[in-house]
């Protein structure tokens, strides 16, 4: 199993589905262990989607499935605007 980490050197990697099975299961059985590393991977898959979107539309507007994930987000983390 990967320690915290080999986990935040990886988390691209496993965004962009660049692993490998193994790779990925160790990743997978320390997220199912590590509260911190899955919040970093979390932040990491909202970054990485975002950019992914904004790639590839023309609207400066979030479309409504990016706000709810937003508000999801910060409803879990206890931040308020």
């Amino acid at each position: 199993m990967f320690r915290c980490s080999e986990v935040a050197e990886r988390a691209s990697l496993l965004m962009d589905g660049e692993l490998g099975f193994w790779p990925r299961l160790n990743i997978n059985l320390h997220l199912a262990m590590c509260p911190g590393c899955r919040a970093f991977v979390e932040q990491i898959r909202i970054t990485h989607d975002l950019t992914a979107r904004a790639d590839t539309t023309q609207d400066p507007v979030p479309s409504e499935d990016i706000n709810a994930a937003l508000e999801r987000r910060q409803m879990r983390s206890g931040w308020k605007t």
